[in-house]
């Protein structure tokens, strides 16, 4: 969703030259369908015909431009005539009253929010009215199905002002009529989720303690923790497989830092030591779910400020009263918490107020959360047990045993002294006594001559 009034000034670029052409001037809006047609990039004059971009023409609105395909996408009002009508009439929405067809004052039209793709006009912010001084002089007023533009004043049907009614909220107001028993369950739910976050916070840190670069990459991505590191200052020194240094303490991490870190695939190492942290990563997420749980709530309520996505759109504006399309706009460009808390809401108010059925969701997802980190941390355990066993496989290659293998036929796999191969270690795992070869390796220093320690044969690569 757009605001109008961002829209002027805006450039427009064509995309295949990189070309800044054209500056939005206004907004071309039908008001027998309630849609916005395109925009109006040059009003003309007497010897020439006005200049306009149809929406449908356009290829991306941004925050600081409007993208079109090329400088063909702008072309003659007289070529659309739907559009050619509409600035013949010259209709201008900003400064219209807007008044209800009872007679209610809804206030003076100031801006409207259309979307981004359709042009469906959404609703229209207004000055003054009956619903001002509570909201320091300015309301939202929801975009009715019939909107009739007079010269003065544009009429919307009475129901529109009920639409801009404060209300309680449908389950809130539930809650409160329907008996203690009701809210206790409520609040029962609350608190067992709260228990339940609580415990996952508390288990967390255990996992956070043995994470290992599969628990990091699996909660944060790679690239993720590359872009927070950058320019961040070590806290510890970590050594590298090699012996050396990767990045010593003190350090600020550079792009040459990162490069050298990758090539070692000790990204997660270099995150955990600037600060970066897994356990932080999983509560978000934690939180993002009580949000996408709780934002129910926020129907029939008042928005106190803006919300806009990453990329400028807006989410919900200032006085609007919170509609599922609202919520459906909020979870697609993960916005529930901001949701949340512009209708004066935090995540442990939302769950209060949240009917028992509702709560249970919440102890399912909590409950859901931690099956999820028990899992990888499972996982991690059984990549760290095998990571352990292939570093005692490597220990072991070469050197001698200390007293005989035998597979589960009693036959002998290796003798007392004989040095542990590849094969031996093959014949051994599938014999299940792959445990008992490592136990047997020869650790200390040999008090054997070179020529009883040697193999029977001389080695492939040996110099001769």
């Amino acid at each position: 969703m757009r605001n109008g009034k961002g829209m002027i000034g805006k450039p427009v670029v064509a995309y295949d030259s990189g070309e800044k052409f054209k500056t939005i001037v206004d907004l071309i809006f039908d008001q027998e369908n309630n849609v916005l047609l395109g925009f109006l990039v040059d009003e003309g004059g007497w010897f020439s015909n006005a200049l306009v971009l149809p929406l449908t023409r356009v290829q991306a609105i941004g925050s600081d431009a409007v993208i079109v395909p090329s400088v063909d996408a702008i072309s003659s009002a007289s070529d659309f005539p739907e559009i050619q009508s509409i600035l013949e009439r010259d209709n201008t929405l900003r400064g219209t009253k807007i008044m209800t067809t009872d007679g209610r004052d809804l206030g003076t039209m100031v801006d409207l929010y259309f979307d981004d793709m359709s042009g469906a006009i959404e609703g229209y912010e207004v000055s003054g009215g009956i619903f001002a001084d509570a909201y320091s002089g300015r309301s939202f007023v929801p975009a009715p199905d019939t909107l009739k533009i007079g010269e003065d004043v544009a009429f919307v049907p009475a129901e529109t002002a009920d639409l801009m009614e404060e209300q309680v909220g449908g389950i809130r107001a539930a809650l409160q009529t329907a008996g203690g028993k009701a809210q206790e369950m409520a609040q029962t739910a609350g608190e067992k989720a709260q228990e339940a976050a609580q415990a996952t916070g508390s288990k967390l840190q255990e996992v956070a303690q043995m994470a290992s670069t599969k628990l990091t990459n699996a909660v944060v991505n790679p690239e993720e923790q590359e872009m927070f590191v950058l320019g961040k200052v070590v806290q510890r020194t970590i050594a590298n497989p090699d012996g050396g240094y990767l990045i010593q303490e003190g350090q600020i991490v550079t792009e040459a830092d990162i490069l050298v870190a990758r090539s070692y695939n000790m990204i997660d190492e270099l995150y955990r030591a600037t600060g970066g942290s897994v356990k932080d990563k999983l509560g978000e997420k934690f939180t993002g779910a009580v949000a996408n749980v709780g934002i129910d709530q926020t129907l029939g309520r008042r928005v106190s400020r803006m919300i806009f996505t990453p990329e400028g759109s807006v989410v919900a504006v200032e006085g609007q009263i919170v509609t599922p399309r609202v919520i459906e706009r909020a979870k697609t460009y993960h916005q529930e918490q901001a949701l949340l808390e512009s209708v004066g809401l935090t995540s442990g108010d939302a769950l209060r107020t949240t009917t028992s059925d509702v709560g249970q969701q919440v102890k399912e997802g909590a409950k859901g959360l931690w099956e999820q980190v028990k899992e990888t941390a499972s996982n991690l355990q059984e990549h760290g047990t095998q990571v352990i066993e292939e570093k005692r496989i490597k220990g072991a290659l070469g050197r001698p045993v200390t007293r005989v293998i035998l597979d589960l036929n009693d036959t002998v796999i290796l003798n007392v002294g004989e040095l542990i191969t590849h094969q031996a270690i093959d014949i051994a795992r599938q014999a299940n006594v792959l445990e008992i070869l490592l136990d047997s390796v020869y650790t200390e220093t040999p008090k054997l001559s070179l020529d009883e320690l040697r193999a029977p044969e001389p080695g492939k690569a040996a110099l001769t």
